[in-house]
């Protein structure tokens, strides 16, 4: 149990910095290129077609200074998304659109990139970075806890503002409630994006075009997405059976350890034997055990 505990807390991080690596590679190879192929004139207002994404795929880098956290966000808020990173609302905006950009993570596990979500507060800023290299700065405005069924606060309510919203469980190792932090988009530096660096695959309820400030105000939507860390106990039943068959083999593993050590009457031969492989499968019986726990544990 205190192992498990220890893959939980350490293990599922480094999976999380495997794939944050991944991610920036992969970011600034793209930024890169755009900006040799078709470089920014420096005018807010200039446009360029968005680059196709599909769930999982890096889509901005977040930063929040004053508590130290620097992430490359995800398209997707599933549970395989979770894993790499803080992830995006698909039915919301893109950072530095018009209406409520919202984004997901995890408060403990998986690099717990929102852990310190509460030590932030209002006027410490958020600095988003998109493919297309734009920088956005939102100021925070708000901290609040809500309950995990109040969606109202991915809706865009207002289109007239580019707002951020991120969401984590709250408290620390509990999917009871929501911690919410609100951000506003700070004119003074950032100019609104006239277009979205990037745009969802076969995705129909992803927004295609950002409202603007003349146009009527729309009755307030809530995201639709999934919300991962709500999931209940087994989600994801499927790792049943891939569970059951990782201890089967760890059992195997001291099951012939033991006859090693019966045969040459010696323990230390037995352990010397069965070590590497007991603790190299039972990394999978953990990887297992923990497709079927609740996400925020």
């Amino acid at each position: 149990m205190f192992l498990f505990v220890g893959y939980q807390l350490w293990g599922t991080a480094i999976q999380e910095a495997q794939s944050q690596n991944r991610l920036e590679n992969t970011f600034k190879d793209t930024v890169k290129e755009i900006s040799v192929d078709k470089p920014l004139t420096g005018i807010p207002s200039m446009t360029r077609e968005p680059i196709f994404v599909n769930h999982g795929d890096g889509v901005f880098l977040i930063q929040m200074p004053t508590i130290n956290v620097s992430k490359y966000v995800v398209a997707g808020v599933e549970k395989p998304d979770l894993k790499k990173g803080p992830g995006h609302y698909p039915s919301t905006p893109f950072p530095g659109e018009l209406g409520n950009t919202a984004i997901a993570g995890h408060r403990t596990t998986y690099g717990e990139p929102f852990r310190h979500l509460d030590d932030l507060e209002i006027g410490d800023p958020i600095i988003i970075t998109d493919l297309f290299n734009r920088t956005f700065t939102y100021t925070v405005t708000a901290q609040r806890i809500v309950e995990p069924t109040d969606g109202w606060v991915t809706a865009t309510t207002d289109t007239s503002r580019a707002t951020l919203t991120l969401t984590t469980c709250d408290p620390e190792f509990s999917a009871k409630r929501r911690l919410i932090i609100s951000a506003e988009l700070d004119l003074g530096i950032s100019a609104i994006a006239a277009s979205p660096a990037v745009t969802y695959i076969q995705s129909s309820s992803v927004q295609t075009t950002e409202p603007t400030i003349n146009d009527p105000p729309p009755e307030p939507t809530v995201a639709q997405d999934s919300d991962a860390l709500s999931q209940g106990w087994f989600s994801d039943p499927s790792a049943i059976p891939h569970t059951a068959m990782w201890s089967l083999a760890d059992l195997l593993i001291l099951y012939g350890a033991w006859q090693v050590a019966k045969k040459f009457r010696n323990r230390l031969i037995g352990v010397a034997v069965g070590f590497a492989p007991f603790f190299v499968v039972l990394y999978f019986v953990f990887q297992n055990i923990n497709r079927l726990l609740p996400p925020n544990l």
